[in-house]
């Protein structure tokens, strides 16, 4: 599972950490987790999508940033899938969570007993919701099925991103849309990043996909590609 946690407390979000991962080893769902000091690191970083399955906010974060509540409006403005839940040390926040569809409220501190409730809920939610991508396609907000891409390629100042229905070409840095996938999806080449849920077959030199598709390999990243595939296809 993918966390976010934004709490202005380091060690705090270092103990969610830890409880996380705790959690991933007991129910075999490993957790990648990353921590943002505040409202405005989360949104630089991801740049209006979200890579996670859920994000933890601290609704009562430090002065001078965005308060939990107004982060989670604003994630809401690009992404009505990503589950979000509230840390807070005060109960009387409870109901503004619903405007944004929080899951949950956890009451500090944080313990396993509050936590891995929500997280086993976080994984029931994931499982019936695909995710996605909001792009600028030829000055058009366009919504791409993550399981739908089969691979990405740089070019230049734009992103050839090819779909099981075509081909979508974004104006983008291709580092950027890197960040903002999921897990799933691995270099190739320096210019080529793919879907290890469309590969069917990872050679030297090249990738092949479904459809007779294919994309170039480089030696550098051959073994890491077929690493990841074959741990792919082990866990499914």
């Amino acid at each position: 599972m993918r966390i976010a946690i934004c709490d202005d407390e380091g060690a705090l979000a270092a103990q969610v950490e830890q409880l996380a991962a705790r959690w991933g080893m007991e129910q075999g769902h490993p957790c990648a987790v990353r921590i943002f000091a505040s409202g405005e690191e989360l949104l630089f970083e991801t740049a209006g999508s979200y890579p996670f399955d859920l994000i933890l906010l601290d609704i009562d974060l430090g002065d001078g940033n965005l308060s939990g509540l107004a982060l989670a409006r604003k994630i809401r403005e690009t992404d009505a899938r990503v589950a979000l839940a509230f840390l807070t040390n005060y109960p009387n926040h409870v109901f503004e969570g619903y405007e944004v569809a929080a899951l949950r409220y956890l009451m500090k501190p944080v313990t396993a007993e509050n936590l891995f409730p929500l997280l086993n809920l976080a994984l029931e939610h994931t499982g019936h919701i695909s995710r996605y991508l909001v792009l600028e396609v030829d000055g058009e907000q366009r919504r791409v099925e993550e399981d739908s891409i089969l691979y990405l390629e740089a070019r230049g100042h734009a992103v050839l991103i090819e779909t099981l229905a075509g081909s979508i070409t974004v104006k983008a840095a291709f580092s950027t849309l890197s960040r903002r996938l999921g897990e799933d999806f691995v270099p190739t080449h320096r210019s080529f990043l793919v879907n290890l849920r469309h590969v069917e077959r990872v050679a030297r030199g090249q990738c092949l996909l479904e459809g007779g598709r294919s994309v170039p390999v480089s030696r550098g990243a051959w073994e890491k590609l077929n690493r990841a595939f074959i741990d792919y296809y082990r866990e499914a």
